[in-house]
């Protein structure tokens, strides 16, 4: 399933879920890709070798291309079927997935921001590699603190921050070496997750290291909205596609797992649970592609997305939880998918809520002296 391009339609809320030969095309390796080498992951997601073998085939599918606008040799396909891309990616470990698209914002934000090629390598696939990620931070808004997914061997970071003379926001770039000389603290999520993940959560003092950054260029109102919203939108489209692959699983298990003489499958307590995963994946992917087709024909804001994703985040996390309880004691086992995928999924809906919560605080209506 996938959408084509909005660009004829009037309405951002009627859009098709049909595929064109091109996103077909791009969507079929992908799909392949997340089966034969992301999904093998699951049972062996400490695995050094697979994953590196995983991280080295994902440089050639061409992710960058799809993000990139046409004026950088780019596809730049719609919003939604860059979500599409993301969910397929879900298939598989959701920390792996999570640092083999960590550079998605940043590419997205590209399309709004000619600046921002200069933080960019010449060779943008090489950022799928799994070394050299461009991880996105967002500031709190009235502080220095942001919240961000690093990987082990990050090429830099770029982070929204205010403080623009005119009260905007500044897109800052840090390399190697200014974010390794950057005061950061791992959060407790972070370390709850096995000590082999190579994505953590931290918390950055933005503030302090901001007369280092190598690069610093002011943001328009809508190229920050549309930086805070594909930050979301990875995020979001990542659970969409944890959320689908826990719902599979969960039918799977239930089809198999025998208890009272037949498959728990035809208990009718079981399958009430199973009908309401069903519900809420298929309600929670069409809200990200509602948004996603929205954002491409530019009719989404920032405050209207920070509703949006705090739909998905609780959505996500009540899928998961059914997951983990409908496979019983095997739900709670450590390394087992289903378990897993909740760990992993609570870490993004930590910065997916972040996000929406920074978005939400554009709209907040500012005092104005004497009131």
């Amino acid at each position: 399933m996938s959408l084509v391009s909005p660009e004829s339609q009037t309405d951002p809320r009627d859009f098709s879920l049909r595929l064109s030969e091109d996103e077909c095309s791009m969507l079929e390796p992908v799909r392949r890709y997340a089966r034969e080498r992301l999904l093998p992951l699951l049972g062996d997601a400490a695995s050094a070798s697979g994953r590196q073998a995983a991280l080295q085939q994902a440089a050639r599918l061409g992710l960058a291309s799809a993000v990139l606008p046409q004026d950088c040799d780019g596809l730049c396909v719609d919003a939604p079927a860059v979500c599409l891309l993301l969910e397929e990616m879900a298939a598989g470990p959701l920390w792996l997935a999570a640092e083999i698209t960590l550079s998605v914002p940043a590419l997205a934000m590209r399309r709004e921001c000619e600046k921002m090629g200069s933080l960019l390598p010449a060779d943008a696939e090489n950022l799928f590699g799994g070394s050299g990620a461009l991880p996105f931070a967002v500031c709190e808004p009235q502080g220095d603190v942001a919240f961000t997914l690093l990987p082990q061997a990050p090429g830099g970071l770029l982070a929204l921050c205010p403080g623009a003379p005119d009260g905007g926001h500044v897109l800052r770039g840090f390399g190697i070496d200014e974010l390794a000389g950057m005061r950061m603290q791992a959060q407790a999520q972070a370390q709850a997750q096995s000590g082999q993940d190579p994505l953590r959560m931290v918390r950055l003092h933005i503030g302090s290291a901001a007369g280092r950054s190598s690069h610093a260029f002011e943001l328009s109102q809508r190229q920050l909205e549309h930086g805070l919203i594909w930050h979301g939108l990875w995020l979001a489209a990542l659970l969409a596609g944890a959320a689908r692959a826990a719902t599979t699983f969960a039918f799977e298990y239930a089809r198999t797992r025998v208890a009272f003489q037949r498959p728990i499958f035809h208990h009718q307590a079981v399958l009430l649970r199973l009908a309401d995963m069903a519900i809420a994946t298929d309600g929670l992917r069409l809200l990200v592609l509602d948004s996603a087709s929205r954002l491409a024909v530019q009719e989404l804001t920032a405050p209207h997305f920070a509703e949006a994703a705090r739909h998905i985040a609780c959505t996500s996390m009540e899928v998961h939880r059914h997951a983990v309880q409908i496979c019983g004691g095997h739900g709670y086992v450590e390394g087992f998918p289903p378990a897993r995928r909740f760990q992993d999924a609570q870490l993004l809906t930590l910065m997916l809520l972040e996000t929406a919560r920074v978005a939400a605080a554009l709209s907040a209506p500012t005092a104005s002296p004497g009131r």
